[in-house]
This record gives C-alpha cells, sequence and structure tokens, in this order.
C-alpha cells in the first residue's frame, strides 16, 4: 500500500507513477553516467582481481541504469515503477559493497548516509523506501561488523538518525505527491467524464429523439462529407423518402399509433438499409437517405423499388393492423453543385412523384431540371414579390340561366412579376401552394376584391378561392374574417369556394374554419365537384349553398354517359338542397346539355371570358339592358 493512497477507493497509483517517472528518469541518467566515469576511474586506481570485479560491477550498474533510463522514455514501458528503481538501488548498493570488500576505507562510509537519503527521495513508495533503506543499513552495519566493530554504535546513530529523517521525508514527500496525484485523479476523471457527457450530448443533438436515427444536422454533416469521397467508379446518390397519407393515421388512430408508425418505419428503413447507406429523419414523416457507391440510376431505382415494398408491408400497432405507402425522389450527388440545388432537385423528384400516383420512385433527370429550375424562378420571384401592387384581378362572370342575367362572378388572380413576367396562373398557384406562399396571394385578392365591391354602385357578388393551406390554418381565416369586417361589407357578397382535396388535408380542421365563415354570412362553394373524392357527406355536415361541377365533364359532350352524369349530379343537388353550377360551358351545344340536364347556374367562355371590373360592370349593364330578350351567348367571348 502506498502512502500517496489518500482514500482507499480510487486507485491513484498510475498517477503517481506519472508523476514520479521524469524524477526517476533523470535519476537514472545521472547514475547511468556516474558509475561510467567511476569505470574509466577505476582503471586508475585498481588492478588484477580487483580491478576486474570493481569495473564488472561498476559497467553493469551502468548499462543497467542506462536501459531504465532509456525504457522511461515511453511512459508505459515499465508496468512496476517501484520494482525497476528498487533493482537500480540494489545495483548501486552492490557497487558500495564490492568496492568495501576490495579496500574498506572509514571515509567511504558516507556513501551509505548518502544512499539512504537518496533513495527515499527516488522511491515511489514508502514500500519501496523501507526496503531500500533496511538494505542499506544492512550493508552498512555488515561491513562495519566485519571491518571496524568499534564504530558500529557511532554509525548506528548516524544512520538511525538518517534513516528516520529519510521515512519522515518519504512520508512528506509521497503525502504532498499523493494529493497531487489524487487532484489529478479527480481532474481527469472529471474530464474524462465531461468528454463522455459532450460525446453524449453530440449523440444527442445528432439523433432524432423518437426513432433513434440521426437527424438533420447528422444528414448534412454527412452529406458534405459524402460530396469528397469518390468511390472507385461509383456514384454517390441522395434519396429522399416521404410517407404517402401519414396524417390521415395521425387523424384516424391517433399521434400516439402515428408516433410508434414513425418507430416502426424507421427501423424496417434501417434493416433494409443496413450499413451501406446513411439513413437520417428529417422531421415528420420524412426521410432522407445517402446511398454512396452506387451504380446505374436503373439499380438505385430498383433499390429504391425494393425499400418501397417493405415499407409498404403491413405494420401490427397495438392490435391493430396499419399499412402504409411512400414515395421517392433520387438524385445523383454532383460534387460541383450547391447543396441546396441538390436538395432542391431531389426534392422536386419526390414532389413530382407525389403528384403522379403515389408509391412510387422517380430519379431525377435533364427533363425534371428544366420544370425544377423554372419553378425555383417561380417561386424565388413569389418570395420577393408585392401582391397588392403585383396581383391583378379578373373577374368571370357566373350566369343565372333562370334569371337571364349574371348573378354572381369568380375573382381570378393574375401575376405580373417584374423579375420573371407574366406567369400562368395555373402554374404560380401550384408553386405557390407547394411552397406555402399560398396564403399572401389569398390575402390580396380578398384586399382587391373587398375594395372593388366598396368601390361599385351597385355591388355584384364575387366568389374567392381558399387554398387547402388557407383552409386549415387557424391566423388565416382570421385575417380573412378581420378584412371583410373591417370593409363593413356584407358577407353574402363574399362566397368562398373550396375544393375537397384542399379539405383532405386536415378535414376537422377544414370543416371548423368553413362553419365559421358561414357562421358570419358567407356563402360556401364546393369547387371542382366530381373529380375528388366526392364525399357525400360534407354536403350533409357542411354549409355548402354551391356545387360547381368540374370543367371536365364538359369536354366529352358526345358520349351519352356525360348527359346522364351530370343529369345525376344536378338532381342530387337539387334534392340537398344547393345551387349547381356546371363549369367550362364554352358552346352552345354544352349550353343545351346545361340546360337539358336542368342546371340553372353555369359559367365559361361562352358567358364571358374572365375581365377586368371596368370591363365586367360594361358587360353587366349590356346584360342588364337586354334582360327581357333571349340570352345573348358570347357577349364577351374575346
Amino acid at each position: 500500500m502506498t502512502i500517496a493512497s489518500i482514500s482507499s477507493s480510487p486507485d491513484i497509483t498510475p498517477f503517481i507513477a506519472k508523476i514520479y517517472r521524469p524524477m526517476i528518469r533523470g535519476y537514472f541518467g545521472v547514475a547511468a553516467v556516474y558509475y561510467a566515469v567511476m569505470t574509466l576511474m577505476h582503471f586508475g586506481v585498481h588492478s588484477g582481481t580487483d580491478l576486474l570485479a570493481i569495473v564488472a560491477a561498476s559497467t553493469i550498474a551502468s548499462i543497467v541504469l542506462a536501459f531504465f533510463w532509456y525504457g522511461l522514455r515511453k511512459p508505459h514501458a515499465f508496468a512496476n515503477l517501484h520494482i525497476v528503481t528498487t533493482i537500480a538501488n540494489l545495483f548501486m548498493l552492490a557497487n558500495v559493497m564490492i568496492a568495501m570488500e576490495i579496500k574498506f576505507a572509514q571515509t567511504d562510509l558516507v556513501y551509505f548516509i548518502i544512499m539512504v537519503m537518496v533513495f527515499a527521495l527516488a522511491c515511489s513508495s514508502m514500500k519501496q523506501a523501507l526496503i531500500s533503506i533496511a538494505a542499506v543499513v544492512a550493508g552498512l552495519f555488515y561491513t562495519l561488523l566485519k571491518n571496524a566493530p568499534e564504530l558500529l554504535i557511532n554509525y548506528a546513530f548516524v544512520t538511525a538518525a538518517a534513516a528516520m529523517t529519510a521515512i519522515a521525508i518519504t512520508f512528506f514527500l509521497r503525502r504532498a505527491v499523493g494529493r497531487t496525484a489524487l487532484a489529478r485523479y479527480e481532474a481527469e476523471n472529471r474530464l474524462e467524464e465531461a468528454e463522455k457527457l459532450s460525446e453524449e450530448m453530440r449523440h444527442l443533438s445528432l439523433s432524432d429523439s423518437l426513432t433513434g436515427l440521426p437527424n438533420r444536422r447528422a444528414f448534412f454533416e454527412t452529406f458534405e462529407k459524402s460530396k469528397d469521397d469518390k468511390g472507385a467508379g461509383f456514384a454517390t446518390w441522395l434519396v429522399l423518402l416521404d410517407l404517402d397519407g401519414f396524417k390521415a393515421v395521425n387523424d384516424g388512430y391517433g399521434h400516439l399509433i402515428g408516433d410508434e408508425l414513425l418507430k416502426a418505419v424507421a427501423t424496417r428503413m434501417q434493416d433494409y438499409c443496413g450499413a451501406k447507406a446513411h439513413l437520417s429523419r428529417m422531421g415528420g414523416d420524412e426521410f432522407n437517405i445517402i446511398l454512396p457507391n452506387s451504380a446505374e440510376p436503373c439499380i438505385v431505382e430498383a433499390w429504391c423499388r425494393g425499400l418501397l415494398e417493405y415499407v409498404a408491408r403491413v405494420y401490427l400497432i397495438e392490435d391493430r393492423l396499419v399499412q402504409i405507402s411512400a414515395s421517392i425522389g433520387c438524385h445523383q450527388i454532383d460534387p460541383a453543385e450547391g447543396d441546396a440545388q441538390l436538395i432542391r432537385d431531389a426534392d422536386y423528384a419526390l414532389l413530382h412523384a407525389k403528384k403522379h400516383g403515389k408509391n412510387r420512385v422517380v430519379v431525377f433527370c435533364d427533363d425534371h431540371a428544366e420544370v425544377a429550375a423554372e419553378r425555383f424562378r417561380i417561386e424565388q420571384a413569389l418570395r420577393v414579390a408585392d401582391f397588392d401592387t403585383e396581383i391583378e384581378l379578373l373577374f368571370q362572370p357566373q350566369y343565372d340561366l333562370g334569371q337571364n342575367r349574371i348573378v354572381r362572378a369568380e375573382a381570378l388572380a393574375r401575376w405580373n412579376s417584374p423579375v420573371i413576367g407574366d406567369i400562368m396562373p395555373a402554374r404560380f398557384i401550384e408553386v405557390a401552394e407547394e411552397s406555402g406562399l399560398i396564403a399572401n396571394i389569398t390575402l390580396a385578392v380578398l384586399k382587391q376584391a373587398i375594395a372593388a365591391l366598396k368601390k361599385w354602385q351597385d355591388p355584384i357578388p364575387l366568389s374567392i378561392n381558399l387554398s387547402g393551406h388557407d383552409l386549415i390554418s387557424d391566423p388565416i381565416i382570421a385575417q380573412i374574417i378581420a378584412q371583410v369586417e373591417a370593409s363593413g361589407l356584407d358577407p353574402a357578397l363574399l362566397e368562398f369556394e373550396v375544393t375537397e382535396t384542399a379539405m383532405m388535408a386536415d378535414t376537422h380542421k377544414a370543416s371548423s374554419n368553413m362553419l365559421r365563415l358561414a357562421a358570419l354570412g358567407h356563402p360556401l362553394a364546393l369547387d371542382d365537384f366530381g373529380t375528388g373524392y366526392s364525399n357525400f357527406s360534407y354536403l350533409r355536415t357542411l354549409p355548402i349553398s354551391k356545387l360547381k361541377v368540374d370543367r371536365s365533364f364538359m369536354k366529352d359532350v358526345a358520349d351519352p354517359m356525360t348527359e346522364k352524369i351530370l343529369h345525376s349530379l344536378v338532381g342530387m343537388a337539387r334534392t340537398l338542397g344547393v345551387d349547381c353550377l356546371l363549369e367550362g360551358v364554352e358552346n352552345e351545344i354544352q349550353l343545351v346539355i346545361a340546360k337539358r340536364v336542368g342546371t340553372h347556374m353555369v359559367q365559361g367562355y361562352l358567358f364571358g371570358v374572365p375581365m377586368t371590373a371596368v370591363e365586367l360592370l360594361s358587360y353587366i349593364e349590356e346584360q342588364g339592358a337586354v334582360a327581357e330578350e333571349p340570352v345573348e351567348l358570347g357577349a364577351v367571348n374575346g
């Protein structure tokens, strides 16, 4: 047991050894040089067998000490430092004893006293010091008994005093070193704990708390490294996976089941990817994969299809069978391209997969690049657009065949961007919806529609489209309501059109906000009816006052089934007590069909193309002038 071990619990012996190692190494170095010099000096003092004996002893001591000195240059060269030191001490004591055997001199007895002090300072443990001091004292007493017994008592007192002093020095030195070693042990222990905690914190910062997968931050770290890695003739691919219909699972089974499903999907994806690919969860139901050392696009596409099939297998979650699919967009990583561009291209491929049937793989290609570039330009222009000045409203009349007059007009946004010029409405509306910017357009359209209504002496009711994003956003609905209330207009003048697809994003929230608008007196129309889910429960539970049958039904009027379907839709609307409007009436044949199926409201180029507010008012005046005459078809068709 070392005196330095202040506490029995921590083992600080290695730390004491670290402190003593450089001191003892210096001690060995000086001693090795000393005995090397003494070896040379012996040749001038001794001869014969005496010379042989003393030179052999000093040479061996010098070599051993030099070996120990050289070995201690490495931190872990000798496992037990106190044993090495004891051996070195005994070699030095042996040299003094041999010298005394060859020629006894009283003056040389001082070497024993010196060795007691030196050994006490050089020993790294009290046990080792006691052994070394005892060996020196024993050697001294042996020499005195053999050569000068009369000096035994005198040197006994001197040696005892030296030994006690050496032991005291050893005790206090070891205690000081022990405290230093303990402090170093605690410091290194804290450092180790801090590094471990830091590593744990880093792991947590790079891990998704729900699934345990690498998170968004970890993905970007790996993504940067992957751009620098160059496989043997192979490419690295970025794969983006998004679950199809995950929100419906959350809505239908609750968020706890949704979380369990995400964990099960993550486990299944990990099993499929193995060590070959880096899988990350980006958030929600989005996962990214970096697939290194992959070959041709067809092979990557096949690998991705296998992943989709594996993900789409049925899950058993809390005694419920849940099935979900996914869509994938992938893009080959080009180190020359920027990160944002690579991710944007892969995201476009994913969006393409989502829009064209879902549960499929789309590999980004040159054809996509042009469309994606255009989409990016439109999105960037949308982000910096001043919609209050850049959006122009056009109005398309909705005609009542029974009353033979215009009863409402749909407000249509047209955007002339100072950055990229005129953009087709369908294109910029699509990009705005996908990028979450549609609400700004909706509010700008509402603002201009309100301004037009307030300006008109005899305002005609207007119809404004709401996107799915608008419909499920409480803040946007609140802003819409606030604008209308601030205007002082009758809410009945502003009808809001929604689609079934828009409602599907969050049926509960959409229904709640539609009820809010209806409660204030706003008419609600279900747009593009017949092309979506055709969930007739909406018509029973929501305050919808109008069905707008999609224009696609009017494209093939020669098909007998067209008229039968339209007749059924109009009849259903009549049964439910809501208006039915046919869109896409562009010629007289389509008008005849509209009349035959029994609808009394139509919209289309036959009754007016989208027009400015001034043109609309003029057109209404013209219609009023001929209200008693047959309908003037195509009066504003140009």
